[in-house]
């Protein structure tokens, strides 16, 4: 009777043994760091360990399946005819590498493995001399990507010999800009120069539109809606400008807009369409929110960036 309860707990040790998939602790050093955030002290410390030294706790876990097995079948031929008790071993290997695949049985071996973890890496420190004999294999390195966060650090660690930092900058450009939309590119209309239509263009007002260094200026009342674009280079001609004196008599009233959830493709896409430089934003409710240029395009697009 007391083989038979011996032999039924090495089954069940087999079964929680196998149970631990180790696989769901080979990370990339990407994914690695993000999971470390969630850990601290000796947690962390433990989780540091292990993933350092998994090949060998690999060898382990295979060393205690071997050693029970043959515990196992050993006991089995014991307890009934050599024969038939190696078939048992067989047919009770088959089933628990069936049992092993269920999430309930890997979930409890899981929980059992944790608790356990600092004796388990003391031992695989214990059993060096043996890795040593038998060699280990070192851990494998990861290429492929799980999300776009972890390319686009895979991305920053290309050598500068391969990816130059210039083309890398663009790279992350346009991998961030996918989520991104006008809101988050715009110049908020608090920061927007504008001139009013009924403003003088006198050598004054000229002087401070050339020194705020932008070519685009949306015309509107403090409290009114925009009512043309004016273009400072078409006032490269100060004596026309004086004769023809007041803002809305030298702006552009075809003005561009679009929405401020709209995508940088969607940008693109009117900036190509209207053939402007610079676009007015607003919002849901129809109101004036922002400005975007093709500069600032470029700038989230492409990573180009003034010098």
């Amino acid at each position: 009777m007391f083989l038979w309860v011996v032999a039924g707990i090495d089954q069940l040790f087999i079964l929680l043994i196998a149970g631990v998939k180790l696989d769901q602790f080979e990370l990339s050093e990407f994914a690695f760091r993000e999971q470390m955030s969630e850990y601290t002290g000796k947690i962390a410390k433990l989780r540091r360990s292990l993933h350092k030294k998994l090949p060998q706790v690999r060898l382990l876990q295979r060393l205690e399946l071997v050693i029970a097995g043959v515990l196992s079948v050993t006991l089995l031929t014991q307890l009934v005819q050599p024969i038939l008790g190696a078939l048992y071993a067989l047919i009770l290997f088959a089933l628990i590498n069936v049992l092993t695949r269920i999430r309930f049985v890997q979930t409890v071996s899981i929980k059992l493995f944790e608790p356990s973890l600092e004796l388990i890496l003391k031992t695989t420190e214990i059993l060096q001399p043996i890795w040593f004999v038998v060699g280990t294999s070192k851990p494998r390195e990861i290429v492929q990507p799980a999300s776009l966060e972890e390319f686009t650090d895979q991305l920053r660690r290309i050598p500068s010999t391969v990816l130059n930092p210039t083309r890398r900058q663009r790279l992350e450009s346009v991998l961030e800009s996918e989520d991104k939309s006008v809101k988050d590119i715009m110049t908020p209309k608090r920061r927007v120069v504008m001139v009013e239509p009924s403003a003088t263009l006198g050598p004054i007002v000229l002087s401070d539109l050339e020194k705020s260094g932008h070519g685009y200026f949306p015309v509107a009342t403090k409290k009114g809606e925009p009512e043309g674009i004016l273009k400072l280079s078409d006032l490269s001609d100060l004596q026309t400008a004086k004769q023809r004196s007041q803002v809305r008599e030298q702006m552009s009233s075809h003005i561009s807009w679009t929405e401020e959830t709209a995508t940088l493709y969607e940008l693109a896409l009117i900036i190509l369409r209207e053939k402007q430089y610079l676009i007015l934003v607003r919002n849901e409710a129809n109101e004036f929110i922002g400005v975007v240029t093709i500069a600032d395009l470029m700038k989230h697009l492409l990573g180009v960036v003034e010098e």
